[in-house]
């Protein structure tokens, strides 16, 4: 039960650090005057319900996870452990490369258009999420 918490917990973490980013993204873009109030409240909005739903699926995936605990897992032949140790590893390539590609986005961020840069910035902190969820999941697996 503890270790679902913490789970729960460091997504709820990770959530917070990425809409306080955007947002912080959004208030710099608002004061330069590239974003106009009526595309900075539409990019709240949006914020707010990229919210809402991370906060669904957080929810969604800690009851998913809640299994009993006299389930035992089935020993795993070295063929498949093989395969999921690559799949770690390109896993945590992934995160590298996204952590990279995200501070050389947030370099380039007066030389292009508000909206081509959200959604790559949302689109860069999904994949980074997504890796993460694998790693700790492969991680669970091999252990």
């Amino acid at each position: 039960m503890d270790n679902m918490i913490k789970m729960v917990m460091k997504r709820l973490l990770l959530l917070q650090v990425c809409s306080i980013a955007v947002i912080a993204l959004l208030a710099r873009e608002f004061s330069h005057g590239v974003l106009s109030p009526r595309w900075l409240g539409i990019a709240l909005l949006m914020v707010c319900i990229a919210i809402g739903v991370g906060f669904v699926l957080i929810k969604r995936s800690a009851k998913e996870l809640t299994i009993p605990s006299g389930q035992s897992a089935s020993p795993i032949d070295d063929l498949t452990r093989k395969r999921l140790i690559w799949r770690l590893r390109a896993a945590k390539t992934m995160i590298v490369l996204m952590g990279v590609g995200l501070v050389f986005g947030f370099t380039q961020v007066r030389n292009g258009p508000l909206f081509p840069l959200l959604v790559g910035l949302v689109m860069n902190l999904l994949i980074t999420a997504k890796s993460i969820q694998t790693v700790v999941r492969l991680k669970r697996i091999l252990n």
